[in-house]
């Protein structure tokens, strides 16, 4: 898979990757054609995937473009991006009304994926998230509406992380 193959692909097919050149670009591919709402889900926030400053843009302008756009991230270990200053922290620290951060419950605390979600139409799955190999599709909206009622369950049970917490003296 090449840069030039993500504009010429079909929305429907789909798309096999491997190793973290080839998933890069096609996060930020699937994050710029969202238009309401990003989920992500995984053991911590990918620093490979998801700490560029083009992914960070992204996920600003959806957060910025309508109070009823969001962006959702379910991660065991945020601990190890606060330490290290990943990017989507302070931006998530000060757009609070759209991006959220939670940790699932102990139910669903041994995540070992990665699950990229955009608005009801496309997804990436990295079934082993330090491998990045998995699948994407831009357009299977019935895939999506399985893996979203997946994502919502762990969701709902989990809670605000509290170590990106910034505290205001």
């Amino acid at each position: 898979m090449t840069d030039s193959s993500l504009d010429l692909q079909d929305d429907t097919a789909l798309i096999r990757f491997e190793g973290r050149d080839e998933a890069i670009p096609l996060v930020l591919s699937l994050a710029q054609r969202a238009k309401r709402q990003i989920c992500i889900i995984g053991p911590n926030i990918d620093a490979t995937l998801f700490d560029t400053p083009e992914f960070v843009e992204c996920l600003k302008k959806l957060a910025l473009s309508s109070p009823k756009a969001e962006v959702k991230i379910l991660s065991q270990k945020t601990k190890i991006n606060v330490q290290r200053g990943h990017r989507i922290i302070p931006l998530a620290q000060h757009l609070t009304s759209s991006i959220h951060i939670r940790k699932p419950d102990n139910n669903h605390s041994d995540i070992q994926n990665i699950l990229v979600l955009i608005d009801d139409f496309a997804y990436l799955k990295c079934p082993r998230a330090s491998y990045y190999d998995g699948t994407a599709c831009f357009y299977d909206r019935l895939e999506v509406q399985t893996l979203q009622s997946q994502f919502d369950n762990i969701w709902a049970h989990g809670t605000a992380e509290m170590s990106i917490r910034r505290l205001n003296l």
